[in-house]
């Protein structure tokens, strides 16, 4: 929108004038008890979660049953003995043979 010199002129001194009555202005009571219940009837503005933030939660949620299943998991792993087995770990380390479970086990 474009305003010629005298629009622009006139304009500006209409909000100079608004500028400087708006201190003389008052609200009523009325007025400002309606406006404190309107923004009481808002309540708080919630944030949008974001994905990293609820990833983060949820892996906190779940660190400590993470832990539990790896302690259990060592137990068992050592229960088992299946670390002091070299024949094992010839096997793993080749990955040529295939073995079974019950071989694993000693079954």
């Amino acid at each position: 929108m474009s305003f010629s010199k005298q629009e622009q002129e006139k304009l500006k001194s209409v909000l100079r004038q608004a500028y400087r009555d708006k201190e003389n202005l008052e609200i009523g009571v009325l007025r400002q008890e309606d406006f404190r219940d309107r923004l009481r009837g808002i309540g708080t503005i919630q944030p949008i979660p974001q994905f990293l933030t609820m990833f983060a939660q949820f892996v906190w949620q779940l660190a400590p049953v993470i832990s539990l299943l790896i302690l259990a998991l060592t137990g068992v792993l050592l229960a088992l003995d299946l670390t002091s087995g070299y024949d094992v770990f010839q096997l793993l380390m080749n990955g040529k043979e295939e073995f079974t479970l019950s071989q694993t086990l000693g079954v």
